[in-house]
């Protein structure tokens, strides 16, 4: 009786011990390869994300699926490189100062949407002196890495400097957005995720290319 409370006692410490792993490993920051599309008027722009740790890499392709431009970028050191494969260039970006400060509203409805077999929830952000408001369809996992990106990349499209105005949404990735004129309804840009694939990345993305030349003014 004794043998088998203690072979029972091992193999629940042994069960516990992977579930313990498994959770561990769920809530690591993201690895993989995230591709999605940005949609403005008549335009189509598709792009990669490669993420590994704090090494970011984006692809921007063209409408034959070829890499026009490549982005590395390391969210920790907030070092950004641009990097253009045609002409074998590559060149560090220098650091912009943060736009202005925003006044929006946030609101975070109660609505859910499966995008991609993914439960999201929508939060609106409404800008009234701009004229603007973005719907996020945004879905929460390991993506701790998105909201450093924008702050390195500090663009000045209103999809990006609005979601950073989203308190408490470390670790979400936006799986759709929509940015509208509010006076008309008017769809001004739209992102898309089109697939996540969660994969060991090699570390050579996110290191300049072999061969490939400073940009020098």
């Amino acid at each position: 009786m004794k043998i088998r409370s203690l072979f029972f006692y091992i193999s629940c410490l042994i069960i516990c011990s992977y579930g313990a792993q498994e959770q561990d490993s769920s809530t690591g920051s993201f690895e993989g390869k995230i591709n999605f599309k940005k949609t403005a008027g008549s335009i189509e722009m598709k792009y990669n994300y490669f993420v590994k740790g704090d090494h970011v890499r984006i692809e921007e392709l063209n409408e034959t699926n070829d890499v026009v431009g490549i982005q590395l970028v390391n969210i920790n050191n907030k070092k950004l490189f641009a990097i253009s494969p045609e002409r074998k260039l590559y060149l560090e970006a220098p650091t912009r100062r943060s736009g202005a400060n925003l006044d929006v509203k946030v609101l975070k409805t109660d609505r859910k949407k499966i995008i991609n077999d993914v439960e999201c929830s929508e939060i609106i952000v409404i800008n009234k002196a701009q004229d603007r408001k973005v719907r996020y369809w945004v879905t929460k996992g390991n993506y701790s890495f998105f909201k450093p990106l924008l702050l390195v990349l500090n663009r000045k499209e209103k999809q990006a400097m609005y979601f950073l105005k989203i308190k408490d949404l470390e670790g979400y990735w936006p799986m759709k957005s929509v940015e509208l004129v509010i006076s008309t309804g008017k769809v001004v840009s739209k992102l898309m995720t089109v697939s996540i694939d969660v994969s060991k990345q090699k570390d050579e993305l996110f290191e300049i290319p072999e061969g490939y030349t400073k940009f020098e003014d």
